[in-house]
């Protein structure tokens, strides 16, 4: 049965998962993963090869889902 639900339609229609940006430390094309080091300087492992070594790239689901802008990043306390 379909909602008539606005907002529950609205919900549905944004994707899942949480997106974030790292920056690609190395690449192992044989195998297709990355290693990507996210803003707090953790280390992690991640597939895809598509973004290139020292570039930003978008990370979702443990994935590189594409290449990120390399724009300054703040944080503000409010």
């Amino acid at each position: 049965m379909a909602t008539i639900n606005p907002w529950k339609r609205f919900i549905g229609l944004l994707p899942g998962g949480v997106r974030t940006v790292a920056t690609v430390r190395s690449i192992d094309s044989t195998s297709g993963i990355s290693e990507v080091e996210l803003r707090t300087g953790t280390r992690i492992t991640v597939r895809g090869i598509d973004v290139p070594v020292s570039s930003k790239a978008y990370i979702a689901d443990s994935t590189i889902t594409g290449p990120a802008p390399d724009l300054p990043h703040f944080d503000v306390d409010v």
